[in-house]
């Protein structure tokens, strides 16, 4: 019995320290960290490659060396320890690129390397699109094909008997601001997906405590008043257990779109499950809440009840929900 409980004990161990890790990276690191850390690595494999090459200048290899130490021990670092690298980190990853790009494209006779330069700068634009605010994204990559370019036109890889021509370089430069612009619509509309209740257009839970937030920081900023309504519809259940889930569907569509179309267009509705929805009203005291959710439900297709809550210095998006669910409860008793 002893010698099994020790064999237990060691298979244990042993799935640990093999897949152990592996759920470590994969629940405490996020997908910004493990793309920063593949491109780090597909860096640090062509700064194994260019070690071989034998035409390269000391300081070619001082730089080929220093590449593949920073990018594998990056690498390492975040496979192996789950580390959360953080946001400038992809700010400092994308200018180093782009300097080494003006050093091989202005000021190195390295063929090889100035294509790759141009080859990589797509990746660049992509990468950034996806994880910054567009207005960041365009502004950096601006830059960056700026200062290319101007590298471009003062090395040794431009002329009529160059690597690059004219045609070239403004073709790349195209090239890459469309990656540029495809990775900001893509991020939008994935965004947009993933904050938006398919059944009835309003914000999902997420959606509405990601855009409740920033409200708060705004009201914070601003010192102006914020509101959050918590909305529930009345025996809903009767109408799903009477007349079919289709039925239940007409109806969340019906009192949301209601909402949207009777409040202001600064006032976001959003569904946080079932038949629990939330609105955010910037600008907004408890009174003139309490007025808007008054005359919205004169002119109610389905009875709701419904609380407020108005934000206080402290509050997070949790304890404003909270209390307005405490006060919807309340209405709903009464």
């Amino acid at each position: 019995m002893v010698v099994q409980g020790i064999q237990a004990s060691d298979a244990e161990d042993l799935r640990w320290l093999r897949f152990g890790w592996l759920k470590a990276v994969r629940e405490r690191t996020s997908t910004f960290s493990v793309v920063t850390a593949t491109l780090l690595l597909y860096f640090g494999v062509l700064g194994v490659f260019e070690l071989f090459e034998a035409d390269l200048t000391v300081f070619e290899r001082l730089l080929s060396w220093g590449i593949l130490a920073v990018c594998l021990g990056l690498f390492a670092t975040v496979a192996l320890f789950a580390v959360e690298l953080p946001a400038w980190s992809g700010i400092a990853l994308v200018g180093a690129h782009a300097l080494v790009s003006v050093y091989y494209l202005g000021f190195s006779d390295e063929r090889q390397n100035a294509i790759a330069a141009f080859q990589e700068l797509p990746i660049m634009a992509m990468y950034f699109s996806w994880f910054y605010a567009a207005k960041l994204a365009r502004i950096g990559m601006l830059v960056i094909i700026v200062a290319v370019g101007a590298a471009t036109a003062v090395g040794d890889f431009t002329g009529p008997g160059g690597l690059l021509g004219p045609v070239n370089m403004v073709g790349a430069a195209l090239f890459t601001w469309m990656c540029l612009e495809a990775g900001i619509f893509m991020r939008h509309r994935v965004r947009l997906e993933s904050h938006s209740d398919e059944l009835t257009g309003t914000l999902n839970r997420r959606g509405f405590e990601a855009k409740a937030a920033a409200e708060i920081r705004r009201a914070l900023r601003h010192d102006r008043p914020l509101s959050i309504a918590l909305l529930d519809l009345d025996k809903f259940k009767d109408v799903n257990d009477g007349a079919g889930h289709a039925a239940g569907d007409y109806v969340l569509r019906a009192v949301s779109a209601q909402w949207m179309s009777m409040s202001r267009s600064t006032d976001i509705v959003g569904r946080l499950g079932g038949d629990e929805f939330a609105m955010l009203l910037p600008e907004t005291d408890a009174d003139d809440a309490a007025a808007l959710m008054l005359r919205l439900r004169r002119f109610a297709s389905h009875p709701w009840s419904w609380g407020v809550a108005q934000f206080q210095p402290g509050d997070t998006v949790e304890s404003l929900l909270h209390r307005a669910d405490q006060a919807m409860y309340d209405d709903k008793r009464a």
